[in-house]
């Protein structure tokens, strides 16, 4: 089967991180969010994919290529002006011949495609969504069914009071190449306001299934700490490292130097040469590749990226900090995201700050 991941967005919500970076390749417990995709439809058997391009689409390009390895066909599609989610896919309706599976490349999903699959040709249908439940379905796509799973109604986006449904569109879609007729050449399209409701306009078959397995939208940078955290929960284990007590879970990598007095508390995800030194605190964060945190610093539900160093007893809160930055001693930061090379100047405080590269 084909697949088509959709990996051309900006990920304007997520800035200052995303202006060295595009949001696909932003890092989930130290994978490219767009990895789990990948590896989650190859997994399920759709092992011809082309993944289409934009925004820092050579950095995109390399990184899948050169970067991981697929046991898959991957080819790419760049786009020079945006066209939509179904506009991308109709740029490339020529690769569609049978049935396919469309995803969105920077929504982090980690489950089975398979049973959505086999709901779609059962149902005999058109098109068929993937759903999830989410507590707060203000900021997507909800649906209602009825018993047979086919979808009645649609509302993008409702208020409290309009919304009648907490299940909500999971970006991934099961289509029928008659599905891409719908879609026009000559200007941008999508699929949750345009395609589906003309769908349910014509009376075609169009239904939806809850999916089981990991799916969060990284949407915005306390998302992207969440869904990090919840990657460790899952896949990180125990671990015992000598002078610390035993903490977890956890996924800690190569090169990793702990001083004396040193506090882990999982979920912790953990790359390589990482530095942690005496008397300092990290709990429930992600530190990457090259990281440092300085004496008697406190580090909590944050992820602070390659090269950024954290200085001494200085406090990193509900944040994300780009590659390379480094905070100064005795700084205080809160619910802040700092783009790449950012400095914070000794005895800072910051609280919802966001700060972008000089």
């Amino acid at each position: 089967m084909k697949g088509i991941v959709l990996a051309g967005g900006e990920g304007r919500r997520l800035k200052p991180l995303t202006q060295s970076r595009p949001k696909p390749l932003l890092p989930v417990a130290g994978r490219p969010c767009v990895d789990y995709v990948l590896r989650s439809l190859i997994n399920s058997g759709v092992r011809e994919l082309i993944v289409t391009t934009a925004f820092m689409s050579d950095a995109l390009i390399k990184s899948i290529s050169e970067g991981l390895s697929y046991d898959a066909s991957i080819l790419y599609s760049f786009e020079a002006t945006p066209a939509g989610t179904a506009g991308s896919v109709k740029r490339v309706a020529n690769f569609i011949d049978d049935t396919c599976v469309v995803a969105m490349g920077d929504v982090l999903v980690d489950l089975d495609v398979r049973p959505l699959i086999e709901f779609h040709r059962r149902r005999k249908s058109a098109a068929t969504i993937a759903l999830t439940e989410v507590e707060d379905p203000t900021e997507y796509g909800i649906v209602g069914l009825d018993k047979s799973g086919r979808i009645q109604r649609f509302k993008e986006k409702p208020s409290r009071d309009e919304a009648f449904s907490n299940l909500v569109n999971a970006g991934i879609y099961v289509l029928e190449p008659d599905v891409i007729d719908l879609i026009p050449d000559d200007r941008p399209f999508d699929f949750s306001k345009d395609v589906f409701p003309a769908m349910l306009a014509k009376g075609l078959p169009l239904h939806g299934m809850r999916i089981e397995g990991a799916w969060v939208d990284i949407g915005r940078p306390k998302d992207l700490i969440r869904a990090s955290l919840d990657v460790v929960r899952r896949e990180g284990k125990e671990q015992r490292l000598l002078g610390v007590d035993p903490f977890g879970p956890a996924i800690v990598g190569r090169g990793l130097t702990l001083e004396e007095g040193v506090r882990l508390s999982g979920p912790l995800y953990i790359g390589s040469n990482v530095r942690i030194a005496r008397g300092s605190v990290v709990e429930g964060a992600c530190l990457y590749d090259g990281a440092v945190v300085e004496a008697g610093a406190t580090v909590r539900e944050s992820v602070v990226l390659e090269e950024a160093r954290i200085g001494r007893n200085s406090e990193v809160l509900g944040s994300v900090l780009s590659r390379g930055c480094i905070i100064e001693e005795d700084s205080h930061l809160v619910g802040s995201i700092l783009g790449e090379g950012t400095t914070v100047k000794a005895h800072s405080r910051l609280e919802g700050a966001s700060i972008a590269p000089p």
